[in-house]
């Protein structure tokens, strides 16, 4: 690392390329039954726009962040069922981020109420409603585009929905961008694996790619127009060279995929070099989920900040900049005008954030076409 960042004039330090390569992060997927009997691998892109939400049933998902040396666990999320769990080793990733003592110090001062967020920083389960995080995204996003609305900003809007159809033609259209730019090969063995060489011409591949995306985009109802090949940059910056990355397989399945990251650099010495290695394994163990988490309630989370935030002691003049705008929350909203934003797609949770964030309630309805 430290070879390449002096190669690229973008300098890594020893101390940040010893962090980078002492931790892991490993993503898990298991299913409740066999992979191919799933309606995502036998459907397809159909599968996957399916509104039904059938193409995720059964399904867990994991992420873990580990030492490489140590075995050490510094964040554990699990997505199993209808629950979400976490665990993180908070003072660890502190300290990998040069924090002191001193600044570890005021994690021991929160409030009973931020019991939930002592055992996450204890390394303790915790859980959660994964519907409730969305419900919170939801709220944020509502606050946000309150907040951009009084900025003159511009307000984020959803993805349009997109057509089965569409999305299958999409795929379709990219596999034969890649079997028609991407060559393997053979390069013998290494160890117990064979190792096949994929590689593709930068240049050819990006502008196949790109028009299979450009070609999706027309048929997408609101879909912003794509500039040209002329005019999108990114052509003029493709190298005009082949790219290549080498998958290990062993008795059939690819178990790692690596790939040199020096290539994708201009003018580097051919003796840098700088691999990233995915390893790939297949076994038959289901994620779990944790006993004794402590329930965490998202719908509280507001409240919960705002005691945490309370309990802290600001002088007025340090604590707010001439830059706060924030006038108090909007006129408090009737019933009637829950039910017309409610008509409009905008539940009653987002409404009363969105309040809080001071928008008022004829500018909610302005913005609910991008909200929902």
């Amino acid at each position: 690392m430290v070879a390449f960042g002096e190669a690229t004039d973008s300098p890594i330090e020893q101390e940040e390329a010893d962090l980078l390569s002492s931790l892991k992060l490993s993503v898990s997927v298991s299913y409740d039954k066999p992979l191919k009997e799933t309606k995502l691998f036998k459907e397809g892109c159909s599968g996957a726009a399916s509104t039904s939400g059938g193409s995720t049933e059964g399904v867990s998902i994991g992420y873990a962040l580990n030492g490489k040396k140590d075995g050490k666990t510094y964040l554990d999320v699990r997505l199993v069922g209808d629950k979400m769990y976490a665990k993180a080793d908070v003072r660890a990733i502190a300290e990998l981020g040069g924090a002191s003592e001193a600044d570890l110090a005021d994690l021991d001062q929160l409030p009973p109420e931020a019991a939930p967020f002592k055992d996450l920083i204890d390394g303790k389960w915790v859980s959660a409603d994964a519907d409730a995080f969305k419900r919170l995204s939801r709220q944020m996003a509502g606050a946000g585009a309150a907040y951009d609305a009084e900025d003159g900003g511009a307000n984020p809007g959803t993805a349009p929905s997109v057509d089965p159809s569409v999305l299958q033609h999409f795929c379709d259209s990219m596999k034969g961008a890649l079997s028609r730019n991407v060559t393997l090969s053979d390069h013998g063995k290494s160890g117990d694996a064979d190792v096949i060489r994929v590689s593709a011409s930068a240049s050819a591949l990006l502008d196949s790619v790109y028009g299979s995306i450009s070609d999706a985009a027309k048929e997408i109802p609101g879909a912003p127009k794509l500039p040209s090949k002329r005019e999108f940059e990114g052509f003029g910056k493709a190298p005009d060279r082949r790219l290549a990355a080498d998958v290990r397989i062993v008795d059939g399945r690819a178990s790692a995929i690596t790939v040199d990251l020096a290539q994708f650099a201009d003018d580097v010495d051919w003796s840098v070099h700088l691999p990233l290695r995915l390893g790939i394994s297949a076994a038959d163990t289901p994620i779990p989920a944790p006993s004794g988490a402590t329930p965490f309630d998202v719908d509280k989370l507001g409240e919960l900040l705002t005691s945490m935030e309370n309990s802290k002691s600001y002088d007025d003049e340090d604590y707010y900049t001439d830059d706060d705008s924030y006038s108090g929350p909007g006129t408090p909203l009737t019933e009637s005008q829950y039910a017309q934003l409610e008509a409009l797609g905008i539940d009653r949770e987002t409404a009363e954030a969105m309040s809080e964030a001071g928008l008022e309630f004829d500018e909610m309805k302005e913005l609910a076409p991008e909200l929902t």
